[in-house]
């Protein structure tokens, strides 16, 4: 037992040691782009949701400013529920930015489905360094402008992807709606770009990465828990998280399997199965090929130049439409860095939800989506 909290403690120092450092625990993968001549494929409907088939959707290469081609994944909103009519608003396109170890498809397993069928054009592109965008060859690590400059080329590309839409698409202001990292990537934008304010219509962040990275939450978890610490350490400094299903489960999508007592039958796997943990593996391992570059993230955090205790130098010039959401079965964002992330976007109140990291995948995915389709409709 002394052996054991030995090295629980030894690991627990190292991950605190990474955190007043980089954000290590959570190595934001990669942005490989494509915009220019966008390749497109068309994808088969693979899940349903509601008993409702997916509706098809294309995965295109976008050749960025860097020469590099980012995958994008794209879904066209369709049926009458998109049509503009003199009374009736036109729908904002919706760009899912994913964190750590995802790539674009996290979006398309549930989120697209519902959004291409409530009428919403939806895109989900992959950061540089995961599957389908490419770093480069013998690359590892992956600077926050580059990340920055991808995101800047995607949104400025945006009318040509949706060229099919409608007649207008030249005044295309997506609500961007990121994930865990990808939440930097959209703070750090708008802190070295403000004019890009004025180029989205709304900002959501679910379970983002707070301004301030992971090093004060890393001091929470270590006073909370040094089992917590140590399986965050493993599970993603060291990419035990690609291997070990039960880590797997627990940082991601709830914890472990509930069994019956007796006859040991599954109550409840949280809406992802022992199959669909070993896909999402082998995703992950394929999509953290090259990550952030963290000692340089760390030199540049938002939270180095925040005013008025802790809001955006740039929380003026936001867009109106606003949301910032964190999830109560959270094993690597907490409730602090939750409130933090509304403090930076000038939000007064987070809302929260039952549902583990992964807000876009498992059972509890509608708890997510409901609160964003109040989001939208109230501003949209």
């Amino acid at each position: 037992m002394k052996s054991n909290n030995h090295h629980l403690l030894s690991f627990s120092i190292f991950f605190l040691a990474c955190a007043t450092a980089p954000q290590i625990a959570f190595s934001f993968p990669s942005f490989r782009s494509v915009l220019g001549g966008c390749r497109q494929e068309k994808l088969s409907p693979e899940t349903k949701m509601s008993g409702t088939t997916i509706p098809s959707y294309d995965e295109r290469q976008v050749e960025l400013d860097s020469g590099i081609s980012m995958k994008v994944t794209l879904g066209l909103g369709g049926g009458a529920s998109n049509k503009r009519s003199k009374t009736t608003k036109k729908k904002p396109v919706l760009v899912f930015l994913h964190g750590s170890f995802h790539g674009g498809w996290c979006w398309t397993e549930k989120f697209f489905a519902h959004y291409i069928d409530e009428g919403y054009s939806v895109i989900a592109p992959c950061w540089r360094g995961t599957g389908g965008t490419f770093a480069g060859e013998s690359v590892e690590k992956v600077q926050i402008q580059q990340h920055v400059e991808d995101l800047k080329v995607l949104l400025n590309k945006l009318p040509s992807l949706l060229s099919n839409t409608t007649k207008d698409d030249d005044d295309v202001k997506p609500v961007l709606i990121a994930h865990s990292f990808g939440s930097l990537a959209v703070m750090k934008l708008l802190e070295l770009h403000p004019e890009y304010n004025q180029q989205i219509s709304g900002i959501v962040m679910m379970c983002g990465v707070p301004p301030s990275g992971n090093g004060k939450m890393t001091m929470r978890f270590l006073r909370r828990s040094l089992v917590a610490s140590y399986k965050i350490t493993v599970g993603f400094a060291m990419k035990k998280c690609l291997t070990d299903t039960s880590l797997c489960r627990d940082l991601f999508f709830g914890g472990p399997v509930i069994v019956d007592d007796h006859g040991g039958a599954i109550v409840d796997d949280h809406g992802v199965s022992d199959e669909d943990v070993l896909r999402y593996q082998q995703y992950f391992t394929r999509d953290s090929k090259a990550t952030i570059d963290l000692f340089d993230l760390a030199k540049q955090l938002p939270s180095a130049v925040t005013v008025e205790g802790g809001k955006s130098p740039f929380y003026r010039e936001l867009p109106t439409a606003r949301m910032v959401l964190g999830a109560r079965q959270d094993f690597i964002v907490d409730k602090e860095g939750v409130e933090e992330t509304a403090r930076y976007f000038d939000v007064d109140l987070p809302s929260f939800v039952d549902s583990p990291h992964d807000v876009m995948l498992g059972s509890q995915w509608t708890h997510a989506a409901h609160e964003l389709d109040i989001f939208l409709q109230k501003n949209f």
